[in-house]
């Protein structure tokens, strides 16, 4: 029984001084604070809790095994509540986040400081406080975001935007030649000029995030072979754009590639007054789901209004405004209006949740915000909870075009693979995509 026990003790050692070394080692190669913490947190709680029981089992006495139990259970009650609030801390301070990061959760949730953060990447939804002349702003990286109109607490702007710079993505896919004829459709309304950008992505480095010891070859390798594909549909998709181009005289139609840095496309995306994208398309590549769509990204990032093409039809007679209990969803109306789209379409709002969550007020003051700007409105019978995508795809199918505040509430998870995001259905059933 002792040799039992004494085996035990060992593998116990053992495997906590590995989960120790992994931690130590992630710790020394990831690439942001938040992977370091969720490394250091696992070496707290797993690694050294399997060390300390190893080590009561190798004492044999049960005042050892007592105080390796209590031990452990004190990790396991502290170690993450600690990890948690020093991640709260590094956000809230502006710690830059990782290049493999997808997506940012708590947008518009925690308000986060600007420290060294790469402007293209920065996500800063509410509104700050105007610094005084006295004060000195902490980064001296510049933000590209949308140029903010000083407006009344209680009247959002919603004059239209005359549309004189029109961007469409050409990165291919099967939406991509309906996102080409929408943007010169719109752009020979307006008279506007239309700039066609096609690209392959970041530089690999930057993107493909912390690598395991003895990976960087085969990352390099794959990276090489994604660029690769990409450049075929970059390249196929400018074709398109330029045969689509000659076809209508007098449009000003720029073609441009760029394989650039993320403060480079930003600089170009910042003087754009819509951006045209094709809908199901990543930054490295077609088949992506609607949270990590380059719409979803341009969205947060706020630098334009953003179109999504999943089919363009001939004529745009109904819209339906997707609201939900989020704060962006008070802003759709207004974002409506300010960007001059469909006119004359009729304009229903779906609420999403009950009066509870303070949907009800925030419809019914965008419902008059239209009427007072001569638009047809009608309040639909809100969603509940719970629903399912059937039921919202039958109410949705009537609908040309939808104005949301994301693509997506789902960034990943076992809770999300279980979910029904109602913005992910009205995605794929509605065939324009405003997010302003």
């Amino acid at each position: 029984m002792s040799a039992v026990i004494e085996v035990l003790a060992a593998l116990l050692l053992v495997g906590g001084a590995g989960i120790v070394a992994l931690a130590a080692l992630g710790v020394a190669r990831l690439t942001d604070p938040f992977m370091r913490m969720h490394a250091a947190a696992k070496a707290g709680a797993a690694g050294a809790g399997l060390l300390l029981l190893g080590a009561g089992l190798a004492l044999g006495t049960p005042g050892a095994l007592l105080t390796a139990l209590a031990a452990v259970i004190f990790l396991l009650l502290t170690a993450p509540i600690a990890s948690h609030a020093l991640g709260r801390a590094a956000y809230v301070a502006g710690a830059p986040l990782g290049a493999a990061s997808m997506a940012d959760a708590l947008s518009g949730v925690l308000h986060r400081k600007v420290f060294d953060i790469d402007p293209a990447r920065t996500l800063r939804t509410r509104p700050m406080r105007a610094p005084s002349p006295e004060e000195t702003p902490m980064s001296a990286i510049p933000e590209f975001k949308r140029p903010a109109v000083p407006v009344q607490q209680d009247q959002p702007a919603t004059e239209p935007v005359v549309l004189r710079r029109l961007l469409v993505c050409l990165v291919g896919g099967p939406a991509q030649s309906a996102a080409t004829v929408a943007a010169m459709r719109l752009a020979g309304t307006a008279d506007a000029a239309v700039t066609g950008l096609s690209g392959a992505g970041l530089e690999p480095r930057i993107w493909r995030g912390a690598l395991p010891v003895g990976g960087a070859y085969w990352a390099d390798w794959l990276a090489s072979r994604s660029r690769a594909r990409m450049r075929e549909q970059a390249a196929a998709a400018l074709g398109e754009f330029e045969a689509i181009a000659a076809g209508h005289q007098g449009l000003r139609a720029v073609a441009r590639h760029e394989e650039s840095s993320a403060r480079e496309v930003a600089t170009l995306l910042a003087g754009q007054d819509l951006v045209v994208v094709p809908a199901g398309i990543g930054p490295h590549g077609p088949e992506s789901e609607p949270a990590h769509e380059i719409a979803a990204a341009l969205a947060e990032a706020r630098v334009a209004p953003v179109l999504r093409v999943r089919r363009y039809p001939d004529r745009v007679q109904s819209v339906v405004l997707v609201v939900g209990s989020s704060s962006r969803s008070a802003a759709l109306a207004a974002g409506l209006l300010r960007s001059g789209l469909w006119p004359t379409a009729a304009v229903a709002i779906l609420p999403l949740a009950d009066a509870r969550l303070g949907v009800h007020e925030m419809v019914e003051a965008q419902a008059q915000l239209l009427r007072d700007h001569g638009r047809r409105v009608a309040v639909l019978a809100p969603l509940e909870q719970g629903s399912e995508p059937q039921e919202l795809r039958a109410r949705l199918a009537a609908f040309d075009a939808a104005v949301v505040p994301c693509l997506s509430t789902c960034y990943g998870g076992v809770f999300d693979s279980i979910r029904n995001c109602a913005f992910e259905t009205t995605a794929e059933t509605v065939p324009l995509i405003l997010l302003p």
